[in-house]
């Protein structure tokens, strides 16, 4: 053993005939040459003995029973493998073989070199090492191959360094198979051809029994895992054909019988508990002794084998998805999308499941909303209970919590909850629709008189009430509903926060778009410049001569709002009172001197005033609406009216008189007492201010009469109709010429805030073809061309 010292053997052939030199060189140290000459030619035979003797037997003797002579220094550390060759030893034999490589022909003895050097090898291994493994099988033939491959490791290791100048010459020469390639050519050839099925099977054995929980001489197989690489020459074609091939089906065979045991016995999640601990114990295996290009394919077949093959029967057991879902088992849920996202399309039937048990919970859900809705009198009960959309934002979160914590927010997942939801938030429940309850659930938050909530609060089911939005087709009609809504909040000063109302604004944009929302932001901003405007004319007043007396001597304030953005209210003439009608041409004359270019239309039925009244001795402020004011100030004294006085007085017409004097004679707050039935306004009715009125409170708001609708659905129809021909025309006249069925899906594509009914879009196409801006093709009647 030459140990970590480097040498460095040259040799020159010298002038006179027969004679060479050799010269020993140490590269890392200053040791002196040494100089050996031999005059006479070295014959085969005594060349061959001295390196028989010499060097192969001595060789023998260490790798048969561990003998080394006692004239080889051997180094201090015990750690280090015992030194067989001193270095004198080696360059004595390393400098015969040169010797005998490079004699002039005939005496030139490297190819009978060569060839004695796979016959010495040859002849050690028939008589020392095929004996040896001669009807072992199992641990034994293991065991004993892995020491014999080690000691023919060593056997090649010295015989290359014996014959190096064969290898670096005579080899390359004549392109012949080099040394070390040779050596392990014999074992393969006369050692592992004959034991390699006996020791197939006996890894194979071991490896099950390791599977079986034994435990096993991992050092031993990787051993020998090492000598099916080694004798491939690095390349793992031994090890793939010998070992891997078979391998690979006897894991299968091993895995498919464990499934079959396992279906058997185990609910769902304990079956993936335990196929994915085999699973990630075969990584191991691969990890601890196996070769790293067989992770790959050991990997495919265990998933086929434990999940691919059985996963129909796996989803069919009463333990699987339903009963996860059912009892909230997120940590089996995150296993089994785990687990079969390794499968070829093995999430697709898990996510058809989902969707409809999402389905199934939601459709129960709108089921007993339905029933509810029945036994619902009013509709403050049908829109003010909050409950039915609580409960459906509490199912979004915790599916949604699903997808993200379980099923690691899979695109698949997503969608399978998406179109879940779809199905049943678009269900008829009756009179009050999705877009309805919805929109009233915003109002409830964002309102003073909902619940008490923290901003963060508010701010968070403010962002889980656009994801549940997002669900809806009716997206037009819940912005109609959510401006008229929004309106009331802004004008009566209900609204709880401008941060909060500008926040779900912002969400409803990032959701549907600018266009979407600008009407809500016009809204908004309306009411910021009315503020400065307010602000404008005050100085305006006070620069009057009059100064605020001008005004009739009332507090006056007006909120200019623009018609495009606002919905649309009822205009309805009034004989207003004097000191009215004063403060109001006071303000047209400021208006008008800003600009030209605006038309202001009061309406009343929003203006809100403030009468101060004595009933039963009592002085009250009573917060009233423009007309009900108009009606109170008809009362100055103790007087009796009846209805065609107040009707006449006022202006208005019967039918909102009666609503007028419902809200003030019969309602919660009873500022009058009137003749008749107690309940309903007659046409004969009387009135007179209440004498007997109590209230502890000083203020009191009186509600103004209740509007039929909160939204006007004409108009989302109208709107509805004019995005769909919008939508016709753009897009005939970027592609000029299109069938009938691809001009329906091109437009279904473009609605984002609606889901047209089919037959509307033909009828808005038969609309556009009437108005010439389309065309049938003549010789296809369901083709349509776009006419410039």
């Amino acid at each position: 053993h030459v140990g970590s010292s480097s040498w460095h053997l040259s040799a020159a052939r010298r002038k006179g005939r027969g004679l060479c030199t050799l010269i020993e060189v140490r590269k890392d140290s200053g040791l002196p040459f040494v100089d050996m000459s031999c005059a006479s030619i070295v014959a085969l035979e005594d060349g061959w003995e001295k390196i028989k003797n010499e060097g192969i037997k001595v060789l023998e003797d260490f790798l048969d029973v561990g003998r080394i002579r006692p004239t080889v220094p051997q180094s201090a550390d015990s750690k280090k493998p015992p030194t067989v060759f001193s270095k004198a030893n080696y360059a004595e034999l390393y400098t015969t073989v040169y010797n005998m490589c490079t004699q002039r022909a005939p005496n030139n003895w490297s190819e009978p070199l060569y060839r004695r050097y796979g016959e010495a090898m040859s002849d050690y291994v028939a008589r020392q090492v095929l004996p040896a493994l001669q009807g072992q099988t199992d641990i034994p033939l293991l065991k004993e191959l892995l020491k014999r491959w080690s000691n023919h490791k060593i056997y090649v290791k010295w015989m290359d360094r014996f014959f190096t100048y064969l290898d670096r010459y005579y080899v390359k020469l004549q392109s012949v198979e080099s040394l070390h390639s040779r050596g392990y050519s014999i074992f393969h050839q006369l050692v592992f051809e004959e034991c390699k099925k006996n020791t197939r099977n006996a890894l194979l054995k071991v490896i099950n029994q390791e599977r079986q929980g034994e435990h096993i001489d991992q050092d031993l197989v990787k051993g020998i895992i090492q000598m099916y690489i080694d004798l491939g020459l690095g390349n793992p074609t031994v090890y793939n054909t010998e070992f891997e091939e078979a391998f690979l089906p006897a894991t299968s065979d091993y895995f498919v019988r464990q499934a079959s045991g396992w279906l058997m016995e185990d609910s769902f999640p304990e079956y993936l508990r335990k196929a994915e601990a085999a699973m990630h114990a075969e990584e191991q295996r691969v990890t601890n002794y196996l070769h790293r290009s067989t992770q790959p394919r050991l990997k495919h077949v265990v998933i086929q084998a434990l999940f691919a093959q059985p996963q129909t029967q796996l989803l069919e057991k009463e333990t699987a998805v339903v009963y996860l879902l059912e009892n909230d088992k997120r940590e089996d849920l995150a296993r089994m999308h785990r687990i079969f996202s390794l499968v070829d399309n093995g999430l697709q039937p898990i996510a058809q499941t989902f969707r409809q048990y999402v389905t199934d919970r939601g459709n129960k859900i709108v089921d007993e909303r339905v029933e509810q809705a029945k036994t619902m009198a009013s509709k403050s009960e049908a829109l003010g209970d909050p409950s039915f959309i609580q409960t459906l934002l509490d199912l979004h979160d915790r599916f949604k919590g699903i997808v993200l914590e379980c099923f690691v927010q899979d695109s698949l997942f997503q969608k399978s909850l998406k179109e879940a939801f779809e199905v049943f938030i678009n269900r008829d429940i009756g009179k009050y629709s999705f877009a309805a309850l919805m929109s009233s659930f915003c109002d409830r938050i964002l309102k003073k008189s909902g619940e008490r909530l923290s901003d963060n609060q508010v701010e968070e089911l403010l962002t889980k009430m656009v994801e549940l939005f997002s669900f809806l087709s009716d997206k037009d009609l819940f912005a109609e509903i959510y401006r008229n809504q929004l309106s009331k909040r802004l004008l009566y000063e209900t609204s709880a926060s401008e941060d909060a109302e500008k926040s779900m604004i912002a969400k409803l944009k990032m959701k549907c778009g600018a266009q979407f929302t600008s009407k809500l932001e016009g809204m908004i901003n309306d009411l910021s410049l009315a503020t400065d405007l307010i602000k404008e004319f005050r100085e305006h007043c006070d620069h009057l001569d009059e100064g605020r007396q001008a005004l009739g001597g009332i507090d006056f304030s007006v909120t200019v709002l623009t018609t495009g953005f606002w919905p649309s209210y009822q205009v309805q003439d009034a004989n207003l009172h004097p000191q009215m009608q004063k403060a109001i041409q006071v303000f047209h004359n400021f208006y008008n001197g800003k600009t030209q270019h605006r038309r202001l239309q009061w309406i009343h039925s929003l203006g809100q005033a403030s009468i101060q009244g004595k009933l039963n001795n009592r002085r009250h402020d009573l917060i009233v609406n423009s007309y009900q004011a108009l009606i109170l100030l008809l009362f100055t004294k103790d007087e009796t009216h009846d209805l065609a006085f107040i009707q006449n007085a006022t202006g208005l017409d019967q039918q909102l008189t009666k609503k007028l004097m419902a809200t003030l004679s019969i309602s919660k707050y009873k500022v009058f007492t009137k003749s008749g039935d107690a309940k309903t306004i007659e046409d004969d009715a009387t009135f007179t201010p209440n004498d007997s009125f109590q209230c502890p409170h000083r203020k009191i708001k009186i509600p103004p009469p209740t509007t039929e609708e909160t939204h006007n659905k004409e108009r989302v129809e109208e709107d509805r109709s004019i995005a769909i021909e919008a939508a016709i025309v753009r897009i005939m006249k970027m592609r000029r010429t299109l069938s009938h069925q691809q001009l329906v899906t091109e437009v279904l594509t473009q609605l984002s805030t609606f889901k047209p009914n089919p037959k509307l879009i033909k009828q808005r196409i038969e609309h556009l073809i009437d108005r010439e801006y389309l065309e049938r093709d003549p010789n296809q009647a369901s083709t349509y061309r776009y006419l410039a």
